[in-house]
């Protein structure tokens, strides 16, 4: 080892002393491309969001993040992968209240707020009924009087078992009294390939999965499950104004394995507060028909905790 190299090693060393072998890490930190995995099939809302917002990382992260679609057990298969990946960084999990809340939180499978850290969120948007347009019914009352006339005939694709199409169906389910045959499926972009070709009757997914289809009047929209209409389709009333007082959002952000050492999950999140402001990523998102509501790992991990913690008691009361 010549002087130069044995300096350079000691002077890393006490840095590593001083200022923690996270915050070392985290100077290098990236030297190689990122492995974002999403727990879902292609096509669906998660899979358009992270491709938009990762197309511009090489520019704010100095390496690219790669895309791994890792669908299966309604998102647990993806997510324990993560959980296991060294917390390094390098591979992460693109989360939503699928399989990072409600599915953890209600059925004690995949990975939750205690498996893993947050490092941000990137936006969210309300969820929304949808049918055929050559429906037997054209508006959400129409569709739940249908269904009660024809008990068990609805049937109803979601996103996979426990997913935010799940857990909504089965409130609304219990608020109307309608049966139906509720259909799972590996995430909201295979249920929605599932409304389209007629083998479920309706579905539920975000504004992001829909729209395109909305527009060119393949599919119909029945009733947006928010506080308020959305202002990409204010003719579409809200599920509460229908009567069925039902609010559902779906969130998308960036986890990491539990342990990844702060210094990294602040680099990352600080990367992914400025892809979130990149204009061209802006536009793409606005495109979808959706929006974009950044909040950083500690504000995004409280919130992540109320959910969780609200879903474990919303399950406890759909199973009894």
């Amino acid at each position: 080892m010549t002087m130069r190299s044995a300096r350079t090693v000691a002077i890393t060393c006490a840095l590593a002393g001083i200022l923690g072998f996270g915050a070392v890490q985290a100077q290098e930190f990236p030297t190689k491309p990122i492995t974002l995995i999403i727990p879902a099939g292609a096509g669906g809302s998660h899979d358009m969001t992270a491709r938009a917002v990762t197309s511009v990382a090489s520019e704010y992260l100095g390496q690219p993040i790669i895309i791994q679609l890792k669908p299966g057990g309604g998102g647990a298969i993806g997510s324990d992968q993560v959980a296991r990946a060294p917390a390094d960084g390098y591979t992460l999990l693109f989360g939503g209240p699928n399989w990072s809340t409600t599915l953890p939180a209600v059925e004690g499978r995949s990975k939750g707020p205690d498996d893993l850290d947050p490092i941000c969120r990137i936006n969210y948007s309300p969820v929304m009924v949808a049918t055929k347009p050559d429906a037997p019914y054209k508006t959400f009352k129409e569709m739940i009087a249908w269904a009660k006339e024809n008990p068990g005939k609805l049937v109803f694709g979601n996103a996979g078992p426990w997913s935010q199409a799940d857990l909504t169906w089965k409130q609304i389910s219990q608020i109307t009294g309608i049966e139906s045959r509720n259909v799972p499926h590996d995430g909201g972009g295979p249920s929605t390939l599932a409304l389209l070709g007629g083998h479920v009757d309706v579905a539920i997914n975000p504004t992001t999965t829909f729209m395109s289809y909305i527009q060119s009047g393949k599919l119909r929209p029945l009733a947006v499950l928010d506080d308020e209409r959305d202002p990409n389709l204010p003719d579409v009333p809200t599920a509460k104004e229908e009567g069925v007082d039902v609010v559902y959002y779906l969130w998308r952000g960036m986890l990491a394995p539990k342990g990844t050492p702060r210094p990294i999950i602040e680099k990352l999140a600080d990367a992914c507060k400025k892809m979130t402001e990149d204009k061209t990523v802006q536009a793409m998102i606005k495109s979808f028909g959706d929006r974009i509501q950044y909040l950083g790992p500690d504000e995004f991990g409280k919130v992540w905790r109320t959910e969780f913690n609200l879903h474990k008691e919303l399950g406890s009361s759909l199973k009894k």
